[in-house]
């Protein structure tokens, strides 16, 4: 009786320890998730602050060559560097608890000195620094990216290509540094440094409005470009300063390497998790390279068909329409993980399921499966729902103030630039759905179809940007993109509804 009254004690202590990490962890997720919407909301707002500062500082036309020029850098920016750290971060967040050279040693020993690598996803030691190596492949990748800047001059060609060389070359200077912060962020994300994370992005959009000011005011465009480099290049170092200052993993990385017994294998296992590292980054560059691409195509296109300053107008209202799209923003944040969540209990209760469940119980799995999708498709509704109650209002503010705003914002009254806002603004209220529901879908680990429909979203925009700006002008830039907008949206929707049922 005392040893069964002693297990029932341990028992209860054991469930109220588990129900505390349970609730720890929740509440880490509720930090983190509110640092990282704070931030991007600041940062969002910084942003607009910049690019509304830029053509009271270089005028109409130099706010057009800036509204050209810095979404194709930024294009080139996430292709090259960002898309590398969101793996870095799943394989350190994954692995960072397990011990490597210890499991690599024991394969060893148990196999004959036969190390098998078929579990590499798992392999990450605190001696086994292989971050450090993708860093290096990701400052080459950069160099690469800055060389491919500098030729957009030729390759665009239109307006683009009377623009003195000098602004080239200040978005090439940005690239490589982008890359540094890139990385720093990749790392403090999968160490779950979300708070120090969002702290890299606030530095680095506020270093833009400060510096853009003076250099602006100095340099005219070039300074305003260059104001970005030097965000990526603060923004940057405090990242390194963070991971070297207070990640052990990190700060003794001389001595770790050096404690390291078996140097070739440690090498062969570092190379073997950056290639996993860098396949596993491919999909996740195109997509966020594809979905950058897409909400500033419009821009490119009139840049490069109409000119600076046409462009500068149809980037007054491109901007303001862009702060209906926050909200989707914010809310895809904490969407992912709740569908994800979802989706590892479907998963989880059909496993246990096909172990005590026979054939004749299928019905009743099937039924299981509908309950979860139904679940997971709540999420999705109620986000949806969410999205469009706060935003519908404002959506109505700006199409029937759009002149007042356009007014009030940047002193321009333009009937071409109020149609572009009104319609603009239809166009990110759309393309929120497609977010949400983009974002569902990543959720139940089916990243690759936005993927393929954005890049239909891409050919469309292309296509009727072609066709309509020679008629319309910029408005037909914004019908381009609602149009495009309205189908890859719908199109994502239906997907999603199928997918989560």
């Amino acid at each position: 009786m005392m040893s069964m009254k002693i297990t029932k004690n341990q028992y209860s202590k054991n469930k109220l320890r588990r129900l505390k990490q349970i609730k720890n962890s929740e509440n880490g997720l509720f930090k983190d998730s509110f640092y990282m919407i704070l931030s991007n909301l600041y940062s969002k707002l910084i942003l607009y602050i910049f690019f509304w500062l830029v053509p009271f500082i270089v005028g109409t036309e130099g706010f057009g060559t800036i509204r050209g020029l810095l979404p194709i850098a930024d294009t080139i920016v996430i292709f090259f560097c960002s898309g590398i750290p969101p793996a870095m971060a799943k394989f350190i967040s994954e692995n960072k608890s397990k011990t490597q050279l210890e499991k690599i040693h024991q394969e060893k020993n148990d196999k004959n000195d036969k190390i098998d690598f078929t579990n590499l996803n798992d392999l990450n030691n605190q001696n086994t620094l292989w971050e450090f190596d993708i860093l290096k492949y990701m400052v080459l990748f950069s160099f690469v990216g800055a060389l491919f800047a500098i030729s957009l001059k030729y390759i665009l060609g239109g307006d683009y290509s009377t623009l003195p060389d000098i602004y080239y070359y200040a978005i090439a200077l940005s690239i490589p540094l982008s890359a540094i912060i890139s990385w720093s962020r990749g790392i403090l994300q999968g160490n779950l440094k979300i708070r120090q994370l969002s702290l890299t992005w606030v530095l680095e959009h506020t270093s833009k409005v400060i510096f853009l000011i003076p250099l602006a005011l100095f340099f005219g465009v070039t300074g305003a470009l260059i104001s970005v480099s030097v965000g990526y290049l603060l923004g940057g170092l405090l990242g390194l300063y963070i991971i070297f200052k207070y990640i052990p993993r990190y700060k003794n990385k001389k001595s770790e390497l050096n404690s390291i017994p078996d140097s070739k294998l440690n090498k062969e296992v570092s190379n073997k998790i950056v290639r996993k590292v860098m396949i596993y980054a491919v999909p996740i560059a195109l997509t966020a390279t594809s979905y950058r691409l897409l909400n500033d195509l419009d821009s490119i296109f009139i840049m490069s068909m109409l000119g600076s300053y046409d462009n500068g107008l149809y980037g007054y209202a491109s901007l303001i329409s862009k702060l209906l799209f926050l909200f989707a923003a914010s809310i895809s944040t904490v969407l992912i993980p709740r569908i994800a969540k979802s989706n590892s209990e479907h998963l989880n209760e059909n496993n246990s399921k096909e172990n005590n469940l026979n054939k004749n119980n299928s019905k009743d799995s099937k039924d299981s499966n509908i309950l979860k999708g139904s679940t997971a498709l709540n999420y999705l509704k109620k986000s949806i729902l969410l999205n469009f109650m706060i935003l519908l209002p404002l959506l109505a503010i700006f199409v029937i103030f759009a002149d007042e705003i356009l007014k009030l914002s940047f002193g321009v009254s333009n009937t071409d630039v109020s149609n572009s806002l009104i319609i603009l603004s239809f166009s990110a209220s759309v393309m929120s759905m497609y977010t949400l529901s983009a974002s569902s879908l990543q959720g139940i680990g089916y990243a690759k179809i936005p993927l393929y429909i954005i890049i239909l979203g891409i050919v469309l925009n292309s296509l009727l940007n072609l066709s309509l700006i020679p008629i319309y002008g910029i408005v037909g830039g914004a019908m381009a993109t609602l149009i495009s907008s309205s189908i890859i949206s719908v199109i994502t929707f239906v997907v999603a509804i199928k997918k989560l049922r």
